[in-house]
């Protein structure tokens, strides 16, 4: 009887998992990222020493060997809103994190770098605009609405207040080099000169010609400063003699705006950076050519005596190493170190990427393929390797919007105001298109490879033939203001356009090809369509399209006579469909969630952040992080199988077939701050303790959870979780833990990296 029993049980957990699988969503087992693509963008750098680098990037600041580029460690954590502000020799830095919600605060962080340690911190009940050292005492300046404000950033006592001061138009307030005044670019093109003991204004330098003086930099020595401005007819430097407050002269550097500033260490030369500001259509004004060069000065003469960089575009900033003898030229998306003495590059470091505002970031449809574009650059990247394949640098006009080909070989991208046709491999232009599309973002390929459909920006959309070049088809429909997606069936029988028309509502419109032209056939009003960078428009058979709405996927069937609505799921942009074109696979609350939209069961996967695409196969999938690089995926791995633990009606976790052998999973995420899951496995009812090390050895963390029944607790709901505290409730720092798992007859551990 007994055995009978044991064997009903049986039978019954195994009918009730079955059940499961078809009426219930599906728990997914963690997974981890099969690797990530690219470095971190740059924001800022600064020299520490001429053999290592400080440099900021979105989370944090990383140390970086000057020669070979490797970074060799990092600390202080950023927020997505904050702005890092070094000390005059870096020893120290402030890290200015800002609340993104009510009530606007600031939270100021100081650290000592060479010991990687926080030594103090504020907490502002205001959003702090600017924040300097100063170089000689522990004095750190701090800019609020009613004026600048001085601190002990040692004790934290406060010092005084400059009032009445006219606001820098930047974030540059600098101290003089003995720390005993501090100048401030202000209103009215003048550069103030305030005593930091009296907490007076002592003096102005004027001269400015335009509105805004826009930066001031001192030199080494005291004797000189330097500061730029932009007006309507030229980029203007002015250098004045500190001890007169006299001009001693004013230069127009290039045809660009000047965008940083920086004195040799001798104090004799001072490099000046531009960086293009202008477009070559006639309504930006006459085209003057690209001007990402640093120019260098004479302080005593004048005279411009030497001029390097323009390689790269958009030439953000020039860093001098202690001895200025090597620089770092900080590029929008590429950093060069140079040798000053030799003229020449030592080394170049392009492989960053970024997916913020000002990029567009697509996958092949093989999957073997990454390309990004900004406005300067194309990036091609290979997915299987995570190298960087090719960089492609503007020539003439901005880049816009692209796609890759269904055969993923060629590139069409917009390089306003023409469309281009690029093999995908080399960048070079196959095609150019005769008719100027405009500023565009938005481009879509046919499947068949045949056709394009692009967009511009006043409500005109093209439909060009790579077979006829010279014959495109202008599409133009009244009162369009912009096209948010665009997209063609599976067999490019349809054409089809999302975006905002008459009186700012929001229509989708339909064009059916008849022989080489698409003819309108109706459009409909679909109130909240989602305009974010990577929404799409997804066929999932060449009648059945799903399109990403605020917080839903709508998914429609085209009809002779109109569209008929089948279903509407809970999503977010981007939306990409299964090869077997079964499953969607969209956003939700910035994490992956897949329907099986026919049956209307989601499969969500914390773990995946903001995913953006999909190859063809289902092969790769990509998302973001918060870093700015780009994790990949196994798509296949995503979808459910029949070993897919499920939770019915709430009952404890089965899984279909027993677990056979204890295990201790990888955590995840991994790297991760400040929370991570560890997973495992249980073959017999146990009592579980996790416990964790730091490299030391040393105990810092012990998590109980009792006593659990054999099981899989590989997923989020049933792993163990740690919110990255000891046992004291304090956070633990960056580095390499070790946990292990005791059950009394079986043990095990494994490695996982907190990174802040």
């Amino acid at each position: 009887m007994k055995m009978l029993n044991t064997l009903l049980r049986r039978s019954l957990q195994v009918h009730i998992a079955l059940i499961s699988l078809v009426y219930f969503p599906c728990f997914v087992l963690a997974i981890e990222p099969i690797g990530t693509i690219g470095q971190p963008r740059p924001e800022q750098h600064v020299f520490l020493s001429d053999e290592v680098i400080l440099r900021v990037v979105r989370i944090h600041i990383q140390v970086v060997d000057t020669h070979t580029g490797a970074v060799v460690d990092a600390f202080g954590e950023r927020t997505r809103y904050s702005d890092v502000v070094f000390s005059p020799t870096a020893s120290h830095l402030a890290i200015l994190n800002y609340s993104s919600t009510e009530p606007r605060t600031t939270t100021i962080n100081i650290w000592d770098v060479n010991a990687r340690e926080q030594v103090m911190e504020w907490k502002f009940g205001i959003h702090v605009r600017f924040a300097a050292f100063s170089p000689t005492d522990p004095v750190f300046a701090t800019s609020f609405k009613d004026g600048i404000h001085l601190w002990n950033w040692q004790t934290g006592a406060f010092i005084g207040t400059m009032a009445r001061v006219n606001f820098p138009s930047k974030r540059a307030i600098v101290f003089s080099t003995d720390g005993r005044h501090l100048l401030i670019p202000a209103r009215h093109s003048t550069v103030e000169l305030w005593n930091v003991k009296t907490l007076r204004l002592e003096g102005r330098f004027d001269g400015h010609t335009g509105d805004w003086s826009e930066d001031v930099a001192m030199s080494p020595d005291g004797a000189f400063i330097a500061t730029f401005e932009i007006n309507s007819a030229s980029a203007s430097v002015f250098v004045w003699d500190v001890g007169t407050q006299r001009l001693l002269w004013r230069k127009t550097s290039g045809n660009g705006r000047v965008s940083s500033l920086a004195f040799s260490p001798d104090s004799q030369h001072l490099y000046v950076t531009t960086k293009t500001s202008r477009l070559s259509r006639s309504n930006y004004g006459p085209w003057v050519g690209w001007d990402d060069q640093v120019r260098v000065w004479d302080i005593n003469s004048g005279q411009q005596i030497d001029v390097f960089g323009g390689e790269f575009r958009r030439l953000e900033a020039i860093t001098l190493s202690p001895s200025g003898k090597t620089a770092l030229l900080h590029y929008y998306a590429a950093v060069v170190l140079w040798d000053i003495e030799a003229k020449q590059a030592l080394n170049k470091w392009t492989d960053f990427i970024d997916n913020g505002w000002g990029w567009d970031i697509g996958l092949s449809p093989d999957g073997e393929t990454l390309v990004s574009v900004s406005r300067y650059f194309i990036k091609i990247w290979d997915v299987p390797s995570r190298q960087l394949r090719r960089l492609v640098s503007a020539e003439k006009e901005f880049f816009e919007g692209f796609v890759i080909s269904p055969d993923s070989k060629k590139l069409a991208v917009i390089q306003d105001p023409w469309v281009q046709v690029r093999d995908l491999r080399t960048g070079k232009v196959e095609i150019q298109f005769p008719q100027p599309v405009g500023y565009s973002e938005k481009i879509a390929f046919s499947s068949s490879g045949r056709w394009i459909a692009a967009e511009n920006d006043w409500g005109n959309l093209f439909v060009l033939d790579t077979k006829n070049p010279e014959e495109p088809q202008k599409i133009k429909q009244e009162q369009i203001d912009i096209y948010y997606q665009l997209a063609f069936s599976k067999n490019d029988e349809y054409l089809v356009a999302a975006g905002r028309g008459e009186n700012d509502l929001h229509w989708i419109w339909l064009w059916k090809r008849k022989k080489g032209s698409f003819v309108f056939e109706y459009k409909w009003q679909v109130p909240g369509l989602s305009n974010s960078q990577h929404a799409t428009l997804a066929f999932v058979s060449n009648a059945v399209f799903a399109v990403p709405i605020r917080d839903t996927i709508q998914i429609w069937k085209l009809l002779p006579n109109g569209p008929k609505l089948l279903k509407t799921l809970d999503g977010d942009a981007p939306v990409h469909v299964s090869s077997d074109t079964r499953y969607l696979f969209t956003n939700r609350n910035g994490k992956l969630r897949i329907w099986d939209w026919r049956e209307e069961t989601p499969m969500d996967y914390p773990s995946v952040p903001e995913y953006f695409a999909l190859s063809r196969d289902g092969s790769v999938l990509l998302s973001q992080t918060n870093t700015g690089q780009i994790q990949i995926w196994d798509g296949n791995a995503l979808l459910p199988s029949q070993y897919c633990p499920i939770v019915p009606h709430g009952k404890q976790l089965v899984i279909l077939g027993d677990v056979k052998r204890n295990q201790l999973l990888q955590n995840f995420p991994n790297p991760f701050n400040p929370e991570t899951w560890i997973p495992f496995r249980l073959a017999d009812e146990s009592d579980v303790t996790i416990q964790i090390y730091n490299p030391t050895g040393q105990l810092v963390r012990r998590l109980s959870p009792g006593t659990l029944p054999a099981g899989d607790y590989s997923s989020q709901a049933q792993a163990i979780y740690w919110n990255g505290r000891n046992d004291t409730g304090e956070p633990v720092s960056s580095g390499v833990y070790l946990y292990t798992i005791n059950t009394g007859n079986f043990s095990a551990t494994r490695k996982m990296l907190i990174r802040k």
